[in-house]
């Protein structure tokens, strides 16, 4: 990041403003708060977190050479077996604002919840640490061992429970928002501004002015769709489920109402409403649904956290009618119903033709999902005693609310990639990485039950269009740069690699836009200074006849040659002829092509007599 004025005085404004906010703010008030919970007043373990992520991005990356160009292929979770993937997808980030998003809310969150877990054990206080506590108990390993473990731990646990491929810290910043939020609701809010605002300050120093054009950018999905909503919402009910086993251990109960008011907050502000159903060309936000969803939750968790511990009002007493179910009727009912409709999804299963076991498996699991609230009054009371209370009743919903949020992401990380799923023959191979372009490519993933096992399914039954990129060792089958996208900029590149080497393919598109017709184009593909012709597509012809001749564009099978122009006179082949450099002309047959610059677009004008007939226009980028 080079050194200007604007940055200079940014810097010194901002800390000229720290230390204003310090000295008049209760500085010797918040010093012995902090002191009280944190070595020298220092949240170590926050900023140790940070240093390691920053540092994945930094060197792993390779962010500190290519910082707005990452490597990340071989860091994402594209499957259960790819260890590798699973253990660096929740510290590994694809661009610098999303490295500055998720270290935002780490700086802003992280330290209320090292607070709460404080670098001095309860049982020793602050001034003191007994030699028979353990290791663990030391505020040195509390801070700087222990506290930042845990959070990468959550960091891998979103990670691998997440709904396809992901990357990203941002699972455990939800998790440590949902510790904290359990913990100091109204400070959290606030860290949510602050969250903001150091954001903004990343922002300003990374680029102090921004310049735009009136220019329409490349077309894509909106921003939502690309957010892991599902590793978002799994990582702060885990956060909170892991705030409430702290405040029972501490034996701390904050209030009910601010518990429920500081997690709507929250969930509203950090988009914990957002519930988003991928289509092939449509994507829908059920923004209603997960609104209701917040609430929902914000309710459940203040009861589990502050709630009563009274046993649950008996059911339907409060109608009145002369004899209703006990808990126990109910409960055996409620069995009696889930067992009936598994076996009727079974039978379905059965009826439709489909994969027998995967449908007994998930049918099972969502069966004794919905089992678990009838349980209690069923078994014996030696195993669960009853009736359950208010405050058990909400952390058992939180439980289940978890593994049906982490259920779905089990199926769909069984993926393997198997073997000549390259598509096309205009492959680039780079350390084990086949790189292609490719129009219609069916993916090459496949759905398993174990590695080496026969595939349920032969393939997920989607195409593609763009630059593939295909890994078999690492079960890498995704699209590197979408094929609108390269449309739209004329280039890009591709980043593949490893722990300890990167390499980039470049990626270029040139093609003319035929007149009435689609564009003709090539993609060539660059790696070491050597350059190859991975596609081209199938001749366009002109919707115009020039004295009798129909004109087709075609791009040529190798990079080194320019596009040929195909001249035809009923139905029949006529000549062939390259198209021309700018302000030259060529003949084929009875026409003279020529391309001439006009208001800073190149036009292949075809003519015969005295007629001049626009054929195609030179694709631009933009």
């Amino acid at each position: 990041m080079p050194l200007d004025p604007t940055r200079i005085v940014l810097t010194v404004s901002v800390l000229v403003a720290l230390g204003f906010g310090w000295y008049y703010g209760g500085r010797k008030r918040w010093r012995a708060l902090v002191a009280d919970r944190f070595l020298y007043g220092v949240p170590w373990g926050t900023l140790v977190t940070v240093a390691v992520v920053v540092a994945f991005y930094a060197l792993a990356q390779g962010g500190i050479v290519r910082w707005h160009d990452p490597l990340t292929l071989p860091f994402i979770t594209w499957s259960y077996f790819y260890p590798t993937g699973l253990l660096t997808a929740g510290v590994a980030h694809g661009s610098p604002q999303h490295l500055a998003s998720n270290m935002a809310g780490t700086l802003a969150f992280a330290p209320i919840a090292e607070y709460a877990w404080s670098h001095y054990p309860p049982s020793s206080g602050r001034s003191r640490t007994r030699s028979d506590d353990g290791l663990l108990s030391r505020p040195w390993i509390r801070a700087v061992v222990v506290f930042p473990a845990a959070l990468l731990g959550i960091a891998v646990l979103t990670a691998v429970l997440a709904l396809g491929p992901g990357l990203g810290f941002s699972g455990a910043v939800f998790a440590i928002a949902g510790f904290a939020v359990v913990n100091y609701p109204v400070t959290t809010v606030v860290a949510v501004v602050a969250a903001s605002a150091i954001q903004t300050l990343f922002d300003a120093l990374g680029q102090p002015v921004v310049r735009e054009t009136l220019e329409a950018g490349a077309p894509g999905p909106p921003a939502w769709a690309g957010v892991g909503f599902q590793a978002h919402l799994l990582g702060f009910l885990l956060g909170a489920i892991l705030g409430i086993l702290l405040l029972r251990r501490r034996e701390r109960r904050p209030s009910v109402g601010r518990i429920f008011v500081g997690v709507v907050l929250f969930g509203m502000a950090q988009s914990l409403w957002l519930l988003v159903v991928p289509g092939d060309e449509v994507y829908a936000l059920y923004q209603g649904v997960g609104v209701v969803m917040v609430l929902g939750i914000a309710a459940v968790t203040a009861v589990a956290v502050a709630g009563s511990e009274g046993p649950l009002p008996r059911p339907l007493a409060v109608l009145g009618l002369p004899w209703v179910p006990s808990r126990r009727q109910l409960a055996i009912g409620w069995l009696l119903v889930l067992t009936l409709g598994f076996l009727a999804g079974v039978a379905g299963a059965v009826f439709e033709e489909q994969p027998l076991a995967p449908a007994v498996l998930g049918l099972a699991l969502v069966a004794v999902l919905l089992a678990v609230p009838a349980l209690p009054p069923v078994v014996p009371d030696r195993w669960f005693p009853t009736p359950v209370s208010r405050r058990g009743t909400a952390v058992a919903c939180l439980l289940v609310l978890v593994v049906l949020v982490a259920l779905p992401s089990v199926p769909f990380n069984l993926l393997v990639v198997g073997d000549d799923t390259v598509p096309g023959s205009g492959e680039v191979d780079v350390g084990g990485y086949a790189v292609t372009y490719e129009q219609n490519a069916t993916t090459g993933q496949s759905l398993i039950a174990s590695p080496g096992a026969e595939p349920e399914n032969e393939t997920l039954e989607t195409t593609h269009n763009g630059v593939i990129v295909v890994n078999e060792d690492r079960e890498i089958w995704t699209v590197g740069t979408q094929n609108y996208t390269l449309e739209h900029e004329g280039n890009a590149s591709v980043v593949v690699g490893g722990l300890g080497w990167h390499e980039t393919v470049e990626v270029t598109r040139t093609g003319w836009e035929v007149l009435g017709n689609e564009t003709a184009y090539g993609v060539d593909l660059e790696v070491d200074g050597e350059t190859t012709r991975s596609f081209a597509s199938e001749p366009i012809r002109a919707n115009a006849q020039i004295d009798g001749h129909e004109v087709g564009v075609a791009p040529a099978d190798d990079a080194d040659e320019p596009f040929e122009l195909q001249v035809e006179r009923d139905g029949s082949d006529v000549d062939t002829t390259e198209i021309p450099s700018v302000n030259e002309t060529t003949t084929a047959g009875d026409l003279e092509f020529a391309v001439e610059e006009s208001d800073g677009a190149l036009e292949l004008i075809a003519s015969a007599d005295d007629t001049a007939v626009l054929i195609a226009e030179r694709e631009t980028d933009g």
